[in-house]
């Protein structure tokens, strides 16, 4: 079952989805959620954080998961995310009992970064402790058994994990999740790619089976089509959401969605077509001239090496510049992060492990010094700007070698109602056939290709 809910006039177009013979409809205010969702729970977020109403992805989203249905929802970046998921389970698991002395967890959210994973846990453990839940995060880059110490004493309610660290967790023995019920994958479209889908596949078979009432929900802000199929394997009969897509009416008449992809309308996309060799030239001149706005920075370059020199070159010419990159150690980066959301300083330079999911305060500008290997990085990584309501602006040096994103590229500014510079439109608007990952264009069409079977001769 699908649902979008489009772009109006004055916001979000919200209403309700039926599903067969049920009935979800929005909850637009905090009063009307009472009635399904712990008060307690409420109260933080009016009181304690301030939040007039529910976001558009939590109004549509917090009744499908209350009556414990499985769910895909996608929403842009920036719009609430962590809460549409995380207070339809601390509530079910509160009417469950809260549980004193040793236990197993119930609720596991798994993210691709440390630092989702961080961001993630912070939440979880602010709204916890209003209800007297305790949450844990195990991610890598740090030392094992200060995590493991805390999971052997058997107070932990909600694990926040990357898939590595929880799986040797796991093969240790010291990580139990035949308990878990509600199952949250995190920027899904990221878990369920080649480079995590194993480990994720291994990390959920060790959960409740879904047979058994386990619910699952994958939150993102794109869902490709290559990533669809594999979703599925791991749900019921999910509701898919998209919340602020424009939707196109299928041949029987009814609302489908456009699975293509979406970016955030309030972020301004300026995209320059330049060479390789002025562009570091062309990068100062725009920090130089953005950086007398007093506002936060972030520049994105593609590989670890490459992040490293431009750190290096930028503090060489006068600019305050941090950075986080894989070959960073974790109390670095958490430095860096934090030194970068407090305003310490305000230019930080990262390869695409800070492109998801990251809520950092004001940052005025994003700029795309490399361009992402794929296009829904991009759409990522320019979601960092113009988050909660407010606006951004996206600078994106695009070189020729980069021709073959030229159509996607195009397609994702048009649909957030901008028009394409004349100098990406000359590359053409051809958009390349997706082709299989690991077969290339002899891969199978429309899917994954099937597990192969063993011949004994």
């Amino acid at each position: 079952m699908v649902k979008h809910c489009k772009d109006g006039a004055e916001g979000i177009e919200l209403d309700k989805i039926i599903n067969n013979d049920e009935a979800f409809f929005p909850l637009t205010s905090f009063d009307q959620c009472k009635s399904v969702v712990e008060k307690a729970l409420i109260r933080q977020c009016t009181e304690g954080n301030g939040f007039q109403k529910p976001s558009p992805i939590q109004a549509q989203s917090w009744p499908i998961l209350c009556k414990k249905r499985d769910i895909v929802g996608i929403a842009e970046t920036g719009s609430g995310k962590t809460l549409a998921f995380s207070i339809p389970a601390l509530s079910s698991m509160l009417s469950e009992g809260v549980k004193s002395g040793k236990r197993l967890p119930r609720m596991l959210v798994l993210s691709p970064t440390r630092e989702l994973a961080m961001q993630v846990e912070v939440v979880l453990q602010e709204y916890g402790a209003v209800i007297g839940m305790k949450s844990l995060v195990l991610y890598g880059g740090v030392p094992k058994w200060t995590q493991a110490a805390e999971l052997k004493k058997g107070c932990v309610d909600c694990i926040v994990a990357t898939p590595g660290r929880l799986k040797d967790l796991i093969n240790d023995g010291i990580c139990d999740l035949s308990k878990i019920h509600h199952l949250v994958l995190d920027e899904a479209d990221r878990m369920l790619d080649m480079g995590f889908e194993e480990d994720v596949k291994y990390i959920i078979s060790n959960c409740m089976a879904k047979e058994d009432g386990r619910q699952t929900a994958m939150f993102s802000a794109t869902w490709p089509a290559a990533i669809q199929e594999i979703a599925m394997n791991y749900m019921v009969d999910p509701i898919r959401l998209y919340v602020g897509f424009e939707g196109i009416t299928g041949s029987n008449g009814e609302n489908c969605v456009d699975d293509s992809l979406s970016a955030n309308k309030r972020v301004n996309q300026i995209v320059e077509v330049i060479e390789d060799r002025p562009r570091e030239n062309r990068l100062r001149e725009l920090l130089r001239k953005y950086q007398k706005k007093n506002q936060r920075i972030l520049v994105f370059a593609l590989y670890k090496k490459e992040v490293e020199r431009l750190e290096y070159s930028l503090n060489r010419e006068g600019f305050k510049a941090c950075s986080i990159h894989g070959n960073k150690h974790q109390a670095a980066r958490t430095q860096a992060l934090q030194d970068f959301k407090d305003g310490s300083c305000q230019l930080m330079v990262a390869t695409d492990v800070a492109a998801r999911g990251l809520d950092i305060p004001d940052v005025g500008l994003v700029l795309n010094y490399t361009f992402p290997l794929t296009i829904e990085d991009y759409v990522h990584r320019i979601g960092r700007t113009g988050r909660a309501g407010k606006s951004g602006e996206a600078y994106t040096f695009f070189q020729p070698s980069d021709k073959s994103h030229a159509g996607e590229l195009q397609q994702v500014i048009k649909q957030a109602g901008q028009t394409p510079p004349e100098a990406l439109m000359k590359f053409g608007s051809t958009i390349k056939k997706k082709e299989h990952k690991l077969y290339g264009s002899f891969g199978p069409r429309g899917g994954p290709m099937k597990k192969a079977t063993k011949i004994v001769f």
